[in-house]
């Protein structure tokens, strides 16, 4: 699910049809909204033989011109079989559709297989500008040095899908400090990226290969220094701390809470309190400087009304809107660690200027049940939108102080 800059809401969904709908809601905040539904290319049962995960995504240019429908599918390889492939099984390479919409005219423009583009396995794509579409190929070990990981980024034209410049880069590997490449070590291979791969870092108006990286797995900027030190405050890397937030099984879930950038690059995190079992609320400006700190004691975990003792919790910041100083905060308890032990999810607003609360949402808890949400505004006001996988998408206003 998707806000377009005209506040219109996009949502893409799968199916076995091998037509993936796309369906467009303007003026989703009266009495009668508009629709709109779009195929677009997918994959269909016809490919779900050996199937071993879908990617599903739609992204949309900053100028909310184009959309760009992303269907990726990864197929079992012969090591993913509990005990044996099949008798001369030979795996599908990953593959990913890439379809462009014409928002205005409501109407595909082009499409086409990344596995037409390169051999390695693709690992991430990103649109990030109203001319380009990043795609990170994964190549595996890099030749020229231990912890160094080879990727091929291309760039390909919006809306034509013509390709553009690539490089070829050696990156170190990003998780535990004791299977990575200290900074010392790691900095000669980045400057090198860096050298090499100005022809694809120009037109994405990114500084470093590394903050590429982050702007496609993420779709944000690298951490600035204040914001970074805070956060490893919990973790010992940047990409440790982001990984796998809210996945089964919740190990240190209370603490798994990456902070959020805004779209004017403001910075949101969640941090433990001194005050037992709550979250100390930090706010930040682009450059990292602390802007405002403060306790949250209720909506959010360690509020006693939500939260029953004896239960892990853990809130993720997930929107933010500045317009209107609204911040949207995603909740969880659980007992246990493994599937099906959730015990309630909510969503929270908190007015972000005086810290004041304005409400929460209770979700649905059923197992493999997904909920995707976001701060819109619509005739000049804030909005929660939440989409549950598959039964339906829901408006709420968010009331304003008290």
């Amino acid at each position: 699910m998707r806000v377009a800059p005209d506040q219109s809401l996009l949502v893409l969904d799968s199916d076995t049809s091998g037509k993936w709908p796309l369906v467009r809601l303007q003026k989703w905040w009266t009495d009668a909204p508009v629709t709109d539904v779009l195929d677009v290319p997918g994959w269909s049962g016809v490919n779900a033989k050996h199937l071993d995960r879908i990617h599903v995504d739609v992204q949309i240019t900053p100028d909310g011109r184009y959309a760009v429908a992303f269907a990726g599918a990864v197929w079992m390889g012969k090591s993913d079989f509990l005990l044996f492939a099949p008798m001369g099984y030979v795996a599908r390479k990953p593959d990913t559709i890439v379809t462009v919409i014409d928002l205005e005219k409501w109407k595909i423009v082009n499409s086409v297989h990344t596995v037409a583009t390169a051999d390695g396995q693709i690992s991430g794509v990103r649109v990030v500008n109203d001319k380009w579409i990043v795609l990170d190929f994964s190549l595996g070990r890099s030749p020229v040095g231990h912890l160094l990981y080879r990727y091929d980024s291309k760039l390909i034209s919006i809306p034509d899908l013509h390709h553009g410049p690539e490089c070829v880069s050696d990156r170190p590997f990003r998780g535990s400090p004791f299977l990575s490449l200290n900074a010392v070590n790691a900095a000669p291979a980045e400057r090198h990226n860096d050298a090499v791969c100005q022809n694809i870092l120009h037109p994405t108006g990114v500084s470093s290969v590394a903050a590429l990286e982050t702007l496609i797995d993420r779709g944000q900027d690298v951490l600035p220094e204040g914001v970074q030190q805070s956060s490893h405050d919990l973790q010992d890397t940047e990409d440790d701390y982001f990984r796998d937030w809210g996945s089964f099984p919740y190990y240190l879930f209370y603490y798994e809470n990456p902070p959020f950038e805004s779209s004017s690059h403001r910075w949101y995190g969640l941090y433990g309190s001194q005050e037992h079992d709550f979250y100390d609320l930090a706010i930040f400006d682009a450059e990292g400087r602390r802007l405002k700190t403060q306790t949250v004691h209720h909506l959010l975990c360690g509020d006693s009304l939500l939260e029953k003792r004896g239960a892990a919790c853990g809130c993720r910041v997930v929107d933010a809107s500045e317009l209107e100083n609204d911040l949207l905060a995603h909740c969880r308890t659980q007992n246990g660690d493994y599937d099906g032990m959730v015990r309630r999810e909510w969503l929270s607003v908190l007015h972000t200027d005086d810290l004041s609360v304005a409400g929460f949402i209770d979700l649905p808890t059923k197992a493999h049940h997904e909920t995707l949400e976001a701060i819109t505004q619509g005739d000049g006001r804030d909005y929660v939108v939440t989409l549950e996988s598959g039964e339906a998408l829901r408006v709420y206003a968010i009331p304003g102080r008290p």
